[in-house]
């Protein structure tokens, strides 16, 4: 007669070990979309702000605005696209992405030499 010892036991199988590094790495990836998402609200509500408080405002500013949004919404695009979900036009449609910050989406500045 063979004894083996029960399975909570003995060391994890390389299956349980997988499965739990899998359900982290898809929870971190929950987590930074979420990040990514919060990260273009709040761009996008500086620029909405900048818009409604902009009485003699410098226009680099804005620019700089306009720019900020965009790289956050590359950001949002990549960590959706590593997610496995498309970029289609509800997004932009859902986070209300002005046309102009989508027209820059995936242009980055250049930096200071």
């Amino acid at each position: 007669m063979s004894v083996r010892a029960p399975q909570f036991f003995g060391s994890p199988s390389l299956q349980s070990g997988l499965s739990a590094l899998e359900y982290e790495i898809a929870e971190e990836r929950a987590s930074a979309l979420g990040r990514n998402g919060r990260q273009v609200e709040a761009s996008l509500e500086k620029l909405r702000k900048w818009d409604a408080d902009s009485a003699g405002k410098v226009e680099a500013k804005r620019l700089d605005l306009v720019q900020d949004a965009a790289e956050a919404v590359w950001g949002l695009f990549v960590q959706r696209e590593l997610c496995g979900l498309s970029n289609g036009p509800d997004v932009a449609k859902d986070y209300q992405i002005p046309g102009e910050v989508m027209a820059k989406v995936g242009t980055f500045r250049r930096s200071a030499s």
